[in-house]
């Protein structure tokens, strides 16, 4: 801080809690944003499945977003009915199904990147180094570890 500058909320605040803060006001902005999706949670989900590298199934989503079955399922029956993704038998284990992106999907990626981007570059998360990165992805995968022990 500068000389003369007051304090706010911000600077009280650990670095967990400046991250949850940063993710909830991404929640709003999205929420102000969609006029088709409901919720955040939904836009993540698209952008995951795709962008990942590998297919995806309900249960991997429950581990990368740290979300109950439930909430994961719901969310992906929210979205199954408004035609932006289908889901698929596994043949390598029928019990299990494969989220795909339909063609209406696929035309709303650049929708919620574009938007992504904006909020991004609207509140400086463009601007962190890939060292930071990097240091915040270390400790994503030790917490997760610590509690999937």
């Amino acid at each position: 801080m500068g000389v003369g500058e007051e304090k706010d909320i911000f600077d009280e605040m650990s670095l967990i809690l400046l991250m949850y803060n940063i993710s909830q006001n991404g929640i709003k902005f999205a929420r102000l944003k969609s006029k088709e999706l409901t919720n955040i949670r939904e836009c993540y989900y698209l952008l995951k499945i795709y962008y990942s590298e590998r297919e995806l199934s309900q249960e991997d989503l429950c581990d990368i977003f740290c979300q109950s079955k439930g909430t994961v399922a719901k969310t992906l029956r929210k979205l199954e009915d408004k035609g932006y993704i289908e889901r698929i038998i596994n043949k390598d284990n029928r019990r299990k199904y494969i989220l795909k992106l339909t063609k209406k999907g696929d035309e709303l990626i650049p929708v919620l990147k574009r938007e992504a981007d904006h909020w991004h570059n609207a509140v400086g998360l463009a601007e962190v180094s890939e060292e930071t990165m990097d240091v915040i992805r270390a400790v994503a995968r030790k917490s997760y570890n610590l509690v999937n022990e």
